[in-house]
């Protein structure tokens, strides 16, 4: 018994710095299973400092759980020391992870590949939206609950941050250590400079292994020939997919998609029909009413004219539809559509101008968000969090910070904040707004192109100020 709490049912794996058994909860009703890592420091003799250590970590752990808080990342439980040993108590997931379906000389379809990267995606582009890396994508770490045949991310390289560290008994990592896994780590990670397309690359890797049948990294087509996986000849794929992995595996991180979304929407086109294009009608004579034609010509002309130069700057529209569940809801105009981010924790909603929904990634969006906090935290201190997550994005961001005494969410005191962001090809600004309350963070978020970003913000303003917390 661990802590006086956790049984040790049985041993699941054991790795350099510790070994991972699952157990039962005994103080919880039901007595749930969940996952104990022990953690034994190399030197004995430094446990104090191993103790403070471990305990600093952990609670940085639970702070990144509170930014990711999505139902298919494993929560962290709890952390405790007992024996001189340290345990992280995780969330448990019964299935098993990829490692199993990915056999060596066992060649997946195209069909089957496809799918696992929209899953593996899906799930990655919430933690990426948060500007978070996992920087450790493998099968190992990547589970199929049994259930529903959903996919979960585990051992995030912070996790195994922690257990090096633990291990050694340092401060700061040794500089000889790298977070990630030999083959799946591209090589700017392995030069401790990991980014958002080093997860897409480790993603890459594992379509090519689903595909081939060859593991990484004893292979020749992952000896790279110029810096370049080649792969193509040992697999039967459709063009189209192979360009997307290509894309994927590049070795300069620039040329890849820079973060699961942009990856996700290419692999969508996979999936989803195309459009049905409507046949061209055969051509006329034309007839003596052609002056006629000639009229409407010059009508829907004018109209065209018009309806460009009206909408360079729209006035705010009413707010005629409302979004509603549990305990939010807010209100939207008639050309904007909501859309349903998938099985998120966090984003509840997704509003988006309608006649722009499939132009291109770059597209304005509000986006309202629901954190269940795992500690009471007051609105600066989450305020305090959220700044800190900007700024690892990156360190050259502008931050702007306009909260004063009137700002407001749903009539409680709110942060607001803007700053810019680089997507790909698109250089965003964002504004974020929100309050803490009974346990839980509610925000909104805008994020429109700089060129176009003033143009939708009084609209989003009155969305904004329309939004309501209701009482439970």
């Amino acid at each position: 018994m661990i802590g006086g709490r956790y049984q040790i049912v049985e041993k699941l794996g054991q790795g350099g710095f510790g070994i991972t058994f699952k157990a039962v909860d005994r103080q919880l009703p039901g007595n749930p299973l969940c996952v104990v890592k022990q953690f034994k420091p190399q030197n004995p003799d430094n446990w104090e400092v191993g103790k403070r250590l471990f305990e600093r970590e952990a609670e940085q752990l639970q702070k990144l759980q509170e930014l990711i808080n999505h139902q298919q990342i494993p929560r962290i439980l709890a952390y405790l020391t007992e024996n001189q040993e340290f345990y992280l108590v995780q969330e448990y997931i019964q299935g098993h992870d990829l490692s199993q379906e990915l056999v060596y000389g066992k060649q997946l379809s195209e069909t089957d590949v496809i799918q696992l990267l929209h899953d593996i995606l899906e799930v990655l582009s919430f933690v990426h939206k948060r500007y978070l890396i996992h920087r450790d994508i493998k099968p190992s770490n990547i589970l199929r609950r049994a259930s529903d045949n959903k996919i979960f991310l585990i051992d995030f390289g912070a996790v195994k941050e922690l257990t090096t560290q633990i291990a050694n008994l340092q401060g700061q990592l040794n500089s000889a250590t790298i977070i990630g896994s030999k083959g799946y780590a591209p090589i700017e990670q392995c030069y401790g400079h990991p980014v958002l397309s080093s997860d897409i690359y480790a993603v890459g890797v594992i379509a090519i292994q689903a595909l081939t049948g060859i593991f990484p990294p004893n292979s020749a087509i992952f000896t790279p020939h110029n810096g370049e996986i080649v792969w193509r000849d040992r697999a039967q794929v459709s063009p189209e997919l192979a360009n997307i992995i290509d894309k994927m595996v590049r070795r300069d991180y620039n040329q890849r998609y820079p973060s699961a979304a942009e990856a996700l929407q290419a692999v969508n086109a996979l999936i989803l029909p195309p459009d049905i294009t409507q046949p061209t009608p055969p051509s006329r004579k034309i007839s003596q009413k052609k002056w006629l034609g000639v009229g409407i010509f010059a009508t829907i002309t004018s109209a065209i004219l018009w309806l460009g130069f009206s909408t360079i700057r729209p006035q705010p529209q009413p707010l005629t539809n409302e979004y509603s569940q549990s305990d939010i809801k807010i209100k939207y105009p008639d050309n904007w559509i909501t859309k349903k981010p998938g099985d998120f924790g966090g984003e509840l909603i997704q509003l988006i101008p309608q006649n722009l929904q499939q132009e291109n990634s770059c597209n304005p969006e509000v986006t309202v968000n629901k954190t269940e906090l795992s500690q009471v935290l007051s609105l600066n201190e989450y305020k305090n969090i959220i700044l800190e997550r900007i700024k690892q994005d990156s360190s050259q961001t502008k931050i702007t910070d306009t909260t004063n005494s009137t700002t407001t969410l749903s009539q409680y005191n709110a942060y607001r904040l803007t700053y810019s962001r680089q997507e790909y090809q698109c250089q965003f600004q964002v504004l974020e707004i929100g309050t803490v309350r009974e346990g839980n963070a509610y925000y909104i978020t805008y994020i429109a192109e700089q060129k176009e970003y003033n143009r939708y913000l009084p609209l989003v303003e009155k969305m904004i100020n329309s939004f309501e917390i209701k009482n439970q």
